[in-house]
């Protein structure tokens, strides 16, 4: 796992706290090295089970968006065989899901990628269509440290995050059919 960076840009922060509609992530990479998840990483991979209080914060800010019914949307692409740290993020998944976000996963054999869908780009759109609406694109190195976000303001990228969103929400099975489960 890498160290992050630089520290978060605080208006990047507070719009998870702050938000009145929705969110929407797409995750691209198949490893992300972030220092603050060092611990619960090698963890899960010593034991294959993931600490329960663990991301307890995450979870309870998720909680109280889906309460209120906020839309929490996130669509990873991921390729099979998945990596370690996949298997990791699916099985923090679950707890994300079981409080309220709607997680979707775009599965390809690893070498393939989806039509229409970028490579290595993650992004946020915060309360997208609201005046209040905030782009945030992610910044990570070539290993999956983190470097930051960045707000874009450009109307032609963020429309171009929007066509990027609704083509992998329409690629992209729920996380419980992925697993296997009942929804």
């Amino acid at each position: 796992m890498g160290a992050d960076k630089t520290p978060p840009d605080p208006s990047w922060t507070d719009s998870f706290q702050n938000l009145t509609k929705s969110w929407f992530r797409l995750e691209t990479l198949q490893v992300y090295s972030i220092e603050s998840e060092r611990d619960e990483y090698e963890e899960f991979l010593r034991t294959g089970q993931l600490d329960p209080r663990r991301k307890e914060e995450w979870r309870a800010l998720v909680a109280r968006h889906a309460s209120a019914g906020r839309s929490l949307r996130r669509v990873h692409v991921i390729e099979e065989p998945l990596t370690d740290y996949l298997r990791y993020e699916i099985a923090a998944y679950v707890g994300n899901h079981a409080a309220g976000e709607d997680i979707r996963l775009i599965p390809v054999p690893r070498g393939q990628w989806p039509e229409g869908l970028p490579r290595e780009t993650d992004f946020w759109l915060i309360d997208d269509g609201l005046p209040s609406g905030t782009a945030w694109a992610m910044d990570y190195d070539e290993g999956g440290g983190f470097h930051g976000a960045e707000q874009v303001r450009d109307p032609a990228t963020i429309e171009t995050f929007r066509r990027w969103r609704d083509a992998a929400l329409a690629a992209a099975v729920p996380l419980n059919d992925y697993l296997g489960r009942d929804a």
